[in-house]
């Protein structure tokens, strides 16, 4: 049962950096934690606000699928092939789901389907790898252990091992890190990238007015770092409230949401709006 699930949203964020050309701008699509929901049938709603956003990419920071021993993803593993046909520029990061198929024995049947399943839509998950994206903009894909998604406590990520896994930031590009968990936003910061993106907290579940979100996924109350757009040390986050749910089926005031990502170039600093 979904509360105040519907309709999906679209939530718009516009950043300008002086790395792309003054004048040039790159759109693209965030979609984070569906958690093998469907909006409408064949997920059309989802569908008909991409084709309006127009994006040049999409951006999937984490957990499309659901990661339990007897799951096959077969709804999420065809919105992925639709979605390759119509944007060819996917950018897919794992999040603690998709990590959790390929750490743990008894998903194994899963990870086999799901495999199998990225490979027909020719996909293939970003694993502490790279792309670039054109315009001056690099896509990086974390893939940190599931150790990382522990709940109730929050692990930090050691010194220099961003670098280890990622290799060291080029400044001189306008560096998109993908990031599925933002409590480690403080750690992610010092591998300097332009913008992170996140998810994995579902706008906090239940969203009172003036206060956020309430509950974590690693039951935390007022997660500080819920949904919508922080800044530390001139290094943006944007986490996005998600696009589905799962196991607690229950979202109030608080409705899925897609992301609109605008980066535009400029000619002197930088700043961000939403």
């Amino acid at each position: 049962m979904f509360i105040f699930n519907n309709p999906i949203q679209v939530t718009e964020y516009t950043i300008e950096s002086e790395k792309l050309k003054s004048g040039e701008k790159a759109v693209f699509a965030v979609i984070s934690d569906l958690h093998e929901c469907v909006h409408g049938r064949d997920n059309e709603y989802l569908l008909g606000a991409l084709k309006e956003m127009e994006p040049e990419g999409i951006i999937i920071p984490g957990d499309m699928i659901d990661a339990y021993p007897h799951g096959d993803s077969g709804k999420t593993m065809g919105l992925l092939k639709k979605l390759h046909t119509l944007y060819p520029r996917i950018y897919y990061a794992p999040g603690n789901h998709e990590r959790k198929i390929f750490e743990k024995i008894r998903y194994t049947r899963q990870m086999v389907i799901f495999k199998k399943g990225m490979a027909r839509a020719g996909l293939s998950l970003m694993r502490n790898e790279s792309a670039d994206a054109g315009k001056n903009i690099r896509i990086t894909g974390l893939d940190l252990h599931h150790a990382f998604y522990r709940r109730l406590i929050t692990r930090r990520v050691p010194e220099g091992m961003l670098d280890l896994l990622l290799g060291k930031a080029d400044t001189s590009v306008f560096n998109i890190l993908i990031a599925h968990d933002p409590d480690h936003f403080p750690d992610y910061v010092k591998w300097k990238p332009d913008l992170i993106l996140s998810g994995h907290v579902h706008g906090g579940l239940i969203r009172l007015p003036g206060m956020g979100g309430l509950i974590s996924p690693a039951y935390r109350l007022f997660p500080k770092y819920d949904a919508g757009l922080f800044e530390k040390d001139g290094v943006r986050m944007i986490v996005s409230r998600g696009a589905g749910s799962h196991t607690v089926n229950i979202r109030i005031n608080n409705p899925p949401e897609i992301l609109k990502l605008v980066i535009e170039g400029k000619e002197n600093g930088s700043r961000s709006k939403a």
